[in-house]
Parts: structure tokens; C-alpha cells; sequence
């Protein structure tokens, strides 16, 4: 069970790459994002409403990494973050192999990466992609 994420910033380095093996607890990381609604008209009539393609997925990940693959993490948001304040088409590369078929998509950093230091070893990331 594995979910690896990448992103090449516009400047073309450092390519970043993490794999994320060591979640918290037994929770899937992979969602659908929900945006389809239920309801009945005036008259009655079911009226089932929403976009007009399949809801996206989205991903709570919380997991252990090494400090320094932390840091890794920390410098590919902040390079993604840097593209996308400069009007770049900046989205991460997801492959997600933690449940059913394999997803392979991009994302974007819908919420930005907070960190524990758990030991000398060990520190928690946890953040938040959605698909595009």
C-alpha cells in the first residue's frame, strides 16, 4: 500500500519524488470529493444535481517520514506554491496504490502541509491534494 507523489517546478529542478508508505492509522487517504446533491422539486420529482463529469477524488494524507523527506515535502510545496502565486499551471503528479485499482492523476495542494516531530527519526506530515 503506497501513494507516491511528484512535481517538476517550471524552473525544470530539483524533480521531486516522495513515496508514502507509514500512514497514522488504518484510514484510506483516497475520498470523492462529494459534489453532487440530492433533492426532490415542488412537484415532487427527484432532482439529483451536480457537475457533468465524475466527482474527483480527493486526499487527507497523514503519514510518517523521515526528517529529511519532510523537508522534501516542504520544498516541493513551496515550489509548487511559488508557480502557482506566478500564474503557472502547477499540479502534482499522484499515483495511489492504497485502495482498489491504481489512481494515477494530478492534484493540487488543497491544504498546506503541517509537521509533528515525533523522534529524532521520525517526523508526522499531514496536508491535503485535490484532483484536477
Amino acid at each position: 500500500m503506497s501513494l507516491g507523489i511528484s512535481y517538476t517546478p517550471v524552473a525544470g529542478s530539483p524533480v521531486y519524488d516522495i513515496t508514502f508508505t507509514e500512514f497514522t492509522d488504518n484510514s484510506l487517504p483516497r475520498t470523492y470529493s462529494g459534489d453532487i446533491s440530492y433533492g426532490q422539486s415542488v412537484t415532487g420529482a427527484s432532482v439529483l444535481t451536480g457537475p457533468a463529469y465524475m466527482q474527483k477524488y480527493i486526499w487527507t494524507i497523514s503519514a510518517h517520514l523521515t526528517p529529511s523527506k519532510a523537508q522534501e515535502l516542504d520544498a516541493m510545496f513551496r515550489d509548487w506554491d511559488l508557480d502557482r502565486s506566478n500564474g503557472q499551471s502547477a499540479a502534482v503528479g499522484i499515483i495511489d496504490r492504497t485502495f482498489g485499482s491504481e489512481v494515477n492523476s494530478s492534484a493540487l495542494f488543497s491544504t498546506p502541509p503541517s509537521y509533528v516531530y515525533v523522534s529524532p527519526s521520525i517526523t508526522l506530515v499531514a496536508f491535503g491534494l485535490s484532483e484536477v
